[in-house]
């Protein structure tokens, strides 16, 4: 049985969640803190958490080879880098920060594992031919 993750329309669905994934991150990384509807977490964790969740469809969307898992950790890298420029530029009462970018990198590597590891551990989503 062929992989399903490798089904073209698996991966445009990815890549659909990814692009959505991506407007609410800048919507939120964008607003004023205090109009955030997220729960009183730590920053870091927030970031942490919603790079993780990006990365994953990104390395689906992409495919499964090592090169894609680049391109999906450089798209998330210079998004999330973006966005700190961004806030730093901005004037909605948000500052950029390098622990932010930090978090955010951290997040889009463990996405990326994640997506790896399911990849190998479900038969649907595992070895070609079983």
């Amino acid at each position: 049985m062929p992989r399903l993750i490798r089904h073209p329309q698996i991966r445009l669905l990815a890549a659909g969640a990814a692009i959505g994934l991506a407007a609410l991150i800048a919507i939120y990384s964008l607003v004023p803190a205090s109009e955030t509807p997220a729960p009183h977490l730590s920053d870091k964790i927030k970031h942490f958490a919603a790079y993780a969740a990006l990365a994953a469809p990104l390395s689906v969307a992409f495919g499964r080879s090592l090169r894609s898992a680049i391109l999906a950790f450089g798209v998330a890298a210079l998004f999330g880098i973006g966005l700190e420029i961004a806030q730093m530029l901005g004037d909605a009462g948000r500052e950029g920060s390098l622990l932010d970018i930090t978090a955010n990198l951290c997040g889009a590597l463990i996405g990326l594992f994640m997506a790896w590891i399911l990849g190998r551990a479900w038969p649907l989503f595992g070895r070609d031919g079983g």
